[in-house]
């Protein structure tokens, strides 16, 4: 992953070449698919000279696997708020079950 911060580094302050190497790098090591677009970006910037056809002096590139982290992330919290629904559920159907049983008692 540090990797891939350098090469975000290196785009942002321009230097489009060594940003495409490590790009190139990290699609080498994590899979190609997840950084075509930001060697597509190094690359136009490269042939036009300029960072992206928005004319932004300082772009940031949102790289796949750094998105892939925020959506494991949301995963993570995902399972966890999922397993506290399933312990409340299983605490409310206990005490449905109480107050029946009271009920019945009575």
């Amino acid at each position: 992953m540090d990797i891939v911060k350098k090469a975000t580094s290196a785009f942002q302050k321009g230097d489009y070449r060594t940003a495409r190497e490590l790009y190139q790098q990290a699609a080498d090591r994590y899979g190609h698919h997840l950084f075509s677009a930001n060697l597509t970006l190094c690359e136009r910037a490269l042939k036009n000279g300029r960072p992206t056809s928005t004319g932004s002096t300082k772009p940031v590139i949102l790289s796949a696997l750094e998105s892939q982290e925020r959506h494991a992330v949301k995963d993570s919290n995902i399972a966890e708020q999922l397993a506290e629904t399933q312990s409340l559920l299983e605490h409310y159907f206990l005490r449905c079950q109480e107050l029946e049983y009271q009920l019945v008692d009575r």
